[in-house]
């Protein structure tokens, strides 16, 4: 991420790129070598910045007594934030406060389960994957990772052949990281099922802190102070930047073909 001290981020995307960069000739005949022209697109965009928050109420004599449960709280609010920070930059609708989530973001590629070959053997879904990441690799972009959830991963990782032996090489190493066709897989809830994200993360996207997620204490609240409450509140500032949206590409794991 990249910090930011603007309520609304103004960027160019990249709606369009014709590479024609060649070699040219020193001297062709009695002229020099004309310099082939590549062509841009790009679409001005304002993302503005959007805020996360939430907030718990306890008792002073209880955290006074229990130093312990105010660390808890602290966490558990900012693994919340966290959560739902990755659900809005995958799936954020782009309405009322939400983020325009890269899902939802006009002009990523889009691939379907069903389209798949269907014989001499139908595709899996590790097959749907590979066919999007070439989609990828077309667009002259290199997938840094896919994104699936949970229960699809479940059901790649446990697919198996006619004779009851798993299609994939499954590492069950302590710490090892999980990948598919070479490419790093994180399985999050924030991902809905049945759908998958694969992508080129670092050059496609950015993203914006405006105020990077802190922890609040405060007694004014309603009539927390004459009851000894305090609130904790937890709360982010961000942006998101869909700068190349034809480095993603959503898989829909619709049906087998």
């Amino acid at each position: 991420s990249r910090s930011t001290n603007a309520a609304v981020i103004e960027y160019f995307r990249m709606s369009g790129f014709t590479n024609n960069a060649s070699t040219v000739p020193e001297r062709a005949s009695s002229a020099f070598g004309a310099k082939p022209q590549t062509t841009m697109a790009f679409t001005g965009v304002q993302a503005p910045v959007r805020t996360i928050a939430h907030w718990e109420a306890a008792h002073r004599n209880v955290l006074s007594d229990e130093p312990q449960l105010r660390s808890i709280i602290d966490n558990e609010l900012l693994y919340g934030l966290r959560l739902h920070e990755d659900a809005q930059i995958l799936s954020g609708a782009g309405t009322s406060e939400d983020l325009t989530g890269i899902l939802n973001t006009s002009g990523i590629q889009t691939y379907s389960w069903s389209s798949g070959a269907s014989t001499p053997v139908k595709d899996t879904k590790a097959d749907a994957i590979r066919r999007a990441a070439t989609l990828s690799f077309l667009a002259y972009y290199e997938p840094t990772g896919v994104i699936l959830n949970p229960n699809d991963w479940e059901d790649i990782e446990l697919t198996k052949d006619s004779n009851g032996q798993y299609l994939m090489a499954v590492s069950i190493v302590a710490g090892a990281e999980s990948r598919i066709w070479r490419i790093p897989v994180v399985d999050t809830p924030a991902i809905a099922s049945g759908t998958a994200l694969i992508g080129s993360f670092g050059q496609g996207a950015q993203l914006y802190d405006r105020e990077e997620a802190t922890i609040r204490v405060s007694e004014q609240h309603s009539d927390f102070f004459v009851r000894n409450a305090i609130v904790i509140l937890a709360e982010q500032r961000l942006a998101l930047a869909v700068k190349r949206p034809e480095s993603f590409v959503k898989v829909t794991f619709d049906a087998a073909p």
